[in-house]
């Protein structure tokens, strides 16, 4: 049955089946399919039995309906990993802690109450910006209820508040030349060579994982960033298959993201020598052309085991990156375009981090100065 649309099928009969969300009673959603000839046809009555559905309980709408609304109609605007971590939030937190209770309902106190609830029960595993997130869409759901039936609804004060950014711990530059060497020393295997790409470029492992030899051109120096690859989960499932994720393959995160990266000589050189067909990935995997994000990681983290350095995350490379190039004088503005970044404030928030080593040269420049 493949799928075209916001949960449109093509049947095996030739006829287009589209679902939508009648009720959603004692936090169980139920369904209600409308069928066409065409996949227009069944757009627009899907379109007109979800306005009746609306106009109908409207007054007394649970928050698992609007929220369903709400996905509908914004999920067009959004990339499928936004889609995949919303429904994940409303799924298994949202919708079985409010999702029957009526919007009209809810306010700063039955909000807390929820937070709390949901803390006291996965306490240890949820953190307090993720909890943030989650309170932060039941808002969002309210002002699109208020939205659409003309206002009147209480928006309620998020109760979390979001955590400090935690103190991140670069790998020293000892630790930096270890992996080097070996990237180096066994750059005829692709993962090393991607993994190079990555130290040398601050590009993210999805990009890492998407990037073919024809984004990068060698002759000009050039490296460019096209798509992106991640893993979101499988929310409609086909009938032949049990995947509760799949891969999924898209344009970047986000318009800045798709960008030009001028390329060191040294990458280059390193580069050269390894050059395959231009359709060829970069990282090649073993069940498909390509080496899906969490393959590239595994694959990171056993080189690291190999090189008796001790585990750290593969985006910490990204961080690396960030950091070398504001401590060599590269101005904020050209390594925030690098990095497919939307504002130098987030450059600087997010990946600049001081060295040891740079602290040291403070210390000493204040040293022979004052002292």
């Amino acid at each position: 049955m493949p799928k075209r649309g916001e949960n449109i099928y093509r049947r095996k009969d030739g006829r287009w089946e589209g679902r939508i969300l009648q009720s959603c009673e004692s936090g169980k959603r139920k369904y209600r399919s409308v069928y066409g000839k065409s996949y227009h046809e069944v757009k627009q009555k899907m379109m007109t039995a979800r306005l009746a559905v609306q106009a109908g309980c409207q007054k007394d709408q649970t928050l698992a309906q609007t929220a369903e609304a709400w996905m509908q109609s914004q999920s067009v605007y959004w990339k499928a990993g936004t889609v995949s971590a919303y429904r994940q939030m409303l799924n298994k937190y949202i919708i079985p802690g409010m999702g029957s209770m009526p919007v009209r309902q809810i306010t700063s106190r039955t909000l807390h109450e929820f937070a709390g609830r949901v803390r006291q029960k996965d306490g240890s595993l949820l953190s307090r910006n993720y909890m943030f997130q989650i309170c932060s869409m039941v808002r969002r759901i309210i002002i699109y209820a208020n939205r659409q039936f003309d206002g009147g609804l209480p928006v309620p004060v998020n109760p979390v508040s979001k955590e400090q950014q935690h103190k991140i711990m670069l790998p020293s530059e000892a630790t930096l030349s270890i992996l080097q060497d070996y990237l180096y020393a066994n750059s005829d295997d692709d993962t090393c060579l991607g993994i190079m790409i990555a130290l040398h470029t601050g590009i993210r492992v999805g990009e890492l994982s998407a990037l073919r030899w024809k984004d990068i051109d060698l002759k000009e120096g050039n490296l460019y960033i096209r798509q992106t690859i991640l893993r979101v989960r499988n929310e409609i499932r086909q009938e032949n298959t049990k995947a509760v994720t799949q891969i999924v393959m898209q344009m970047p995160k986000s318009s800045d993201s798709s960008r030009i990266i001028p390329l060191p000589p040294g990458l280059l050189s390193m580069l050269r020598p390894h050059e395959k067909a231009k359709e060829d990935y970069v990282v090649s995997g073993v069940k498909a052309a390509w080496a899906e994000p969490r393959t590239i990681q595994y694959r990171f983290k056993s080189i690291l085991r190999k090189c008796g350095i001790e585990y750290f995350n593969f985006h910490l490379l990204r961080h690396t990156f960030a950091t070398r190039c504001v401590s060599l004088g590269l101005d904020v503005k050209s390594l925030s375009e690098i990095l497919g970044h939307s504002s130098i404030q987030l450059t600087l928030k997010l990946y600049v981090h001081s060295s040891i080593q740079q602290k040291r040269q403070l210390m000493q420049q204040y040293d022979a100065v004052l002292l």
